[in-house]
């Protein structure tokens, strides 16, 4: 039987249609937006002035509707004058260098698959004045979104900004305004003086939405899906409640309830409850790295762990001979028998495969060139989840040691690790014993 035949019954009953609580989605109305709606909306208006209205700047923390609530004004821009203003929307995580950017603009502006520039192998200058002269033959006002405009800068360099804003100079029929949305409030600081005086824009900040305003928008939303079953208005309070929380993230707090709604269908349940936004705030926010980590062997466990306390003791002594050692000492604390240095340094490299670790190769001058380990992501996160395993909760930080390295050029008052190891031993014993 296939295995998807009971969950897709199961949604054909209920026939809902979730698309109105995606991200994706487009509404007619944007509640608590009707400020910066109005504030767009004056400043584009100059065009039917026949004047080129003031690039934006729009600021906002992820999901408070920056982009889609530009994405409604330019439409109805479009809308109020559909042969003379043309739109043009790149997303600056994709289309990341003046070159590509150019390129999706001038492609854009025809319809003829001969004429589209390639992607590659076109000098900068040969786009540059192609685009020019398709913007002056549509003889339009063109309005530029960018997208994640801080990308460009962060990848390219300020000057890469300054070749796309000069458009709006060098286009001799067409008027053209540059519309940029970032969440980086510095983003303007990181301009050079000629950026900003070419860009010479005027900034919009979007609020971040609190618990009141999501919950109106929760409530708009979902009075758009023809529901089954009722929603309790203390699961619509708990998703605005946690969409608040994540800095008034509009984005999570809809996820959050299309996901809720699809686990009360799966459940068969009566209604959509606290419970279930519960369940889809568990969905959305399994860590990915303490599930990685909970299904490593024992054995890759320790190792990871020997990892962490060494970075932990001495970031630059990150190499596998100072965390086999660590991993010996955690073996004895914890009772584990010791695999070979050969073995460990096996797993090293398979925990590297699973992005639990990262690798460079480092030179150690006469000790020649080694591997250099570093823990992937945060440290601190990575021993809490290991630490999690009941086999190594009782982890308490056995006394390590730094492995001693021999000098084999000449005389030498290095001692090996066992023989360091017995004199620290003494002494935190003398010392706990007073």
């Amino acid at each position: 039987m296939n295995p998807f035949e009971k969950y897709s019954a199961e949604m054909t009953n209920n026939m809902l249609d979730l698309t109105v609580l995606e991200g994706s989605y487009l509404p007619e109305i944007f509640p608590h937006r009707e400020r910066e709606i109005d504030l767009m909306a004056k400043t584009l208006s100059s065009v039917f002035h026949n004047s080129r209205p003031s690039n934006l700047l729009i600021y906002g923390k992820t999901g408070t509707g920056k982009t889609s609530t530009t994405t409604y004004v330019t439409k109805m821009l479009k809308e109020k004058d559909p042969e003379g203003i043309e739109i043009f929307h790149v997303n600056c995580q994709v289309y990341d260098s003046p070159y590509s950017i150019l390129v999706e603009i001038s492609n854009a502006l025809t319809q003829i698959d001969e004429d589209k520039i390639p992607g590659l192998g076109w000098p900068m200058d040969r786009i540059y004045s192609e685009l020019l002269k398709r913007m002056n033959r549509s003889r339009r006002f063109m309005v530029v979104v960018l997208d994640e405009i801080d990308k460009i800068i962060k990848k390219n360099g300020p000057d890469a900004l300054y070749v796309i804003l000069k458009l709006s100079d060098d286009s001799t029929v067409t008027r053209t305004s540059f519309i940029g949305i970032t969440n980086d409030t510095g983003f303007l600081e990181s301009l050079d003086a000629r950026v900003r005086s070419r860009l010479n824009q005027e900034s919009i900040m979007f609020p971040p939405y609190n618990a009141s305003e999501l919950r109106d928008i929760l409530t708009l939303r979902i009075s758009n899906i023809a529901m089954s079953k009722p929603i309790d208005d203390s699961a619509l309070n708990l998703c605005a409640a946690i969409g608040a929380q994540e800095h008034g993230d509009a984005r999570k707090a809809l996820e959050l309830m299309r996901i809720a709604i699809e686990v009360s269908i799966r459940d068969g349940t009566k209604k959509v409850t606290d419970k279930e936004v519960y369940r889809a705030r568990d969905k959305f926010e399994m860590d990915v790295m303490r599930e990685a980590i909970a299904t490593l062997p024992p054995q890759s466990k320790m190792v990871l762990l020997s990892a962490v306390v060494t970075q932990e003791m001495d970031s630059s002594m990150m190499f596998t001979g100072e965390i086999f050692e660590n991993y010996k000492s955690i073996c004895r604390e914890l009772g584990f028998a010791q695999l070979s240095s050969r073995r460990v340094s096996d797993i090293l490299t398979e925990l590297e495969d699973f992005g639990l670790l990262t690798t460079s190769k480092k030179s150690q001058g006469r000790y020649g060139r080694t591997r250099f380990i570093r823990v992937a992501g945060n440290y601190f996160d990575v021993k809490r989840y290991l630490v999690e395993d009941k086999d190594l909760e009782k982890f308490r930080g056995t006394f390590l040691g730094k492995q001693a390295r021999i000098d084999t050029t000449g005389p030498s008052d290095s001692l090996p690790y066992e023989k360091i190891d017995e004199k620290i031993r003494d002494i935190w014993d003398a010392t706990t014993l007073e």
